[in-house]
């Protein structure tokens, strides 16, 4: 299995738990849509380190430096994610708003897997 398919599988159930806490946040606790998306990022973006450290990347033990690095990138990611929620719900306010957050986490995927391979997941050597 390549590491683009192990990384969409660890995403795939990352942007559920993600979307899950997030559309909850929203519906059931009144939480502003881009505060919802930015909360259920930062709790999947946790679980998903591990994972795609041990297994996506297969890049040895958990590494504070990596860690950190996965939290650079994360912030970048959660940056495109919210911009986009953000953008969209501001052009449609309150319509679709499980379709928003699933727009956001597409567009956030695409930035967080070029980011995470050749920054964060990368051989000593290969790191841009």
């Amino acid at each position: 299995m390549s590491e683009l398919v192990r990384f969409f599988a660890v995403t795939v159930l990352g942007v559920i738990l993600d979307l899950a806490i997030a559309f909850a946040l929203h519906q059931w606790a009144g939480v502003p849509l881009w505060l919802a998306a930015a909360a259920g990022f930062c709790i999947a973006a946790g679980a998903n380190y591990v994972i795609h450290q041990t297994w996506s990347f297969r890049s040895g033990p958990l590494s504070v430096k990596r860690a950190g690095l996965y939290a650079v990138v994360a912030l970048v990611t959660l940056a495109v994610r919210v911009a986009i929620v953000a953008l969209l719900d501001r052009a449609q306010p309150g319509a679709w708003p499980l379709a928003v957050l699933v727009a956001g986490a597409g567009g956030s995927f695409c930035v967080n897997f070029v980011l995470s391979k050749w920054i964060v997941f990368a051989p000593e050597g290969e790191r841009s």
